[in-house]
């Protein structure tokens, strides 16, 4: 966010003092403003998908931790945290918990092959992190 801060700072100083450029720094002005404002709040968006799909919810991009503890940047989506706090008590049973966390794995799969997904859990599903989520709600057999 400095980075961000220092720009607009060298565009408020150009447009004190060169003024010939005034239209276009002043729209340069306003995109850091918004891109200040998006990086505030942790809602980014991967520029790339974003042109491929079209879709600002299929291109938001979220810092997360791993089995690990280490912060990984990952497109996540229409599964990301932020927006679906899911809990176990959000399902009936186990294989809807499963169904819902694979298919967000698959997601971040495919958004992001170098990821090994087996070491994420987006919404905290899986506490022991065997890829089988919420162990202790009821089977639907």
């Amino acid at each position: 966010m400095t980075v961000i801060g220092i720009l607009m700072l060298v565009v408020v100083l150009l447009l004190i003092f060169w003024g010939k450029a005034k239209g276009i720094l002043i729209f340069i002005l306003i995109l850091l403003a918004v891109a200040m404002g998006l990086e505030g709040f942790d809602y980014d968006a991967d520029l790339g998908k974003l042109w491929e799909t079209g879709s600002y919810s299929e291109s938001r991009v979220e810092t997360i931790k791993d089995s690990e503890g280490n912060s990984v940047r990952i497109i996540t989506g229409n599964c990301n945290s932020k927006e679906l706090d899911l809990n176990c008590s959000d399902f009936e049973t186990q294989e809807a918990a499963q169904a819902k966390y694979n298919e967000c794995s698959s997601e971040v799969a495919a958004n992001n092959p170098w990821i090994d997904v087996n070491k994420l859990d987006i919404y905290g599903l899986d506490g022991n992190n065997n890829g089988i989520v919420c162990e202790a709600l009821p089977s639907a057999q």
